[in-house]
């Protein structure tokens, strides 16, 4: 496939490429950023209701990746970051800081799968997420030394003890999003109706009758539209005690307010560089969406599951998973661009959003140092 050579090179119309020159910069309505492949398959086929006829060549964008998706008509864009945070923050650097776009009224959604909470949800729900907190800024200690006394080998950097602060952030640790967006995207897509596999139903059954009945209420239901919050890390990880002590670490940068749902990748890395790309007034930081949906549990259901190798991740959750991104999306896509007299005005936030430093001159709601 030809390419072109830079971010003003005329278009091959035979391969779907436009042109954008720096006076005729492309607004879109809605940007949909997704994180690899598969998250992107539901937007892009056929069958979607969006129709990506044209293919811009963005410079800096992650190695697999690197056409923006546009659909003309409705005024959506659709990227792919690349997997890891280092990807997702380069690639959506490069996409604010390009002359092809202007950005300042666009509505971002951040669109991908995630471990699930068994404690508060399940596989094939969609949770929409008011804070993003990342659990991998700490010291590890090699789980096999720690003492007896300690649930978890994780510890902030400098902190003198479990459940105390760091002795200083690095300002990714947290993001607070605006939340009356949020709840007129969770209004949108709860019109949606989700789909599920026999595959995940078997998987669901397998956490009743936890100790306790903790992962009773939640575990087992059916796929939903739910408020919740959302964590990030370059490792995959997987077992109760890390689990636990990554909500309680959420619990403690957040005052309590934020609840750990969701566990992704790439979310604190994206908001990052949206909020350098707000402060220079590219975007506008009230107007992100975040996504998640379950694809797997984030523990086993007891303690007496000894992992294994090859480990199995997928155990039928990932299809409806996938698929339900596209199904609850489409539903807020649809909402903001059938309401975009009231939208390209943007959505007042009553609550703090940005970063843990404060960097829009506010001071976070939430104890930070």
């Amino acid at each position: 496939m030809d390419t072109l050579e830079g971010p003003l090179s005329q278009p091959q119309e035979k391969h779907g490429y436009v042109r954008a020159d720096a006076g005729d910069r492309i607004a879109p309505k809605i940007f949909i950023i997704t994180m690899f492949s598969q998250e992107a398959t539901n937007w892009l086929s056929d069958e979607s209701a969006l129709k990506f006829d044209r293919a811009i060549r963005v410079p800096g964008l992650s190695h697999g990746h690197e056409d923006v998706r546009y659909d003309v008509e409705k005024g959506v864009c659709l990227m792919t970051t690349g997997m890891a945070l280092v990807n997702a923050a380069l690639s959506v650097s490069a996409l604010t800081a390009s002359p092809l776009f202007d950005l300042t009224k666009t509505y971002f959604i951040l669109s991908g799968i995630a471990g699930v909470n068994p404690k508060v949800a399940t596989i094939g729900s969609v949770a929409l997420a008011k804070f993003a907190v990342q659990v991998d800024i700490q010291l590890e200690f090699d789980g096999r030394e720690i003492p007896e006394s300690w649930t978890t080998g994780y510890l902030p950097i400098g902190a003198p003890s479990h459940g105390s602060f760091p002795s200083h952030f690095t300002g990714s640790e947290v993001f607070e999003l605006n939340d009356n967006l949020r709840k007129l995207a969770v209004s949108f897509a709860r019109v949606a109706d989700l789909v599920d596999s026999e595959a995940a139903v078997t998987n669901r059954a397998l956490y009743a009758g936890s100790v306790d009945g903790v992962f009773d209420a939640a575990a087992s239901q059916k796929p939903s539209i739910i408020e919740g919050d959302v964590t990030a890390s370059n490792m995959f990880f997987h077992g109760r005690h890390l689990a636990e002590g990554f909500e309680d670490l959420v619990k403690l940068y957040t005052s309590g307010q934020a609840k750990y749902y969701m566990t992704a990748m790439e979310d604190t890395a994206i908001l990052a560089a949206l909020l350098r790309a707000a402060l220079q007034e590219r975007v506008d930081f009230s107007r992100i969406i975040l996504m998640r949906v379950g694809s797997n549990f984030d523990r086993s259901p007891s303690l007496d599951n000894i992992i294994s190798l090859p480990f199995v991740i997928d155990h039928g959750g990932f299809q409806p998973a996938c698929r339900n991104l596209y199904l609850s999306g489409m539903k807020v896509v649809e909402g903001i661009v059938g309401n975009w007299a009231t939208f390209e005005k943007g959505i007042k936030a009553d609550n703090y959003i940005g970063d843990i430093f404060g960097s829009f001159g506010k001071t976070p709601d939430f104890k930070h140092i």
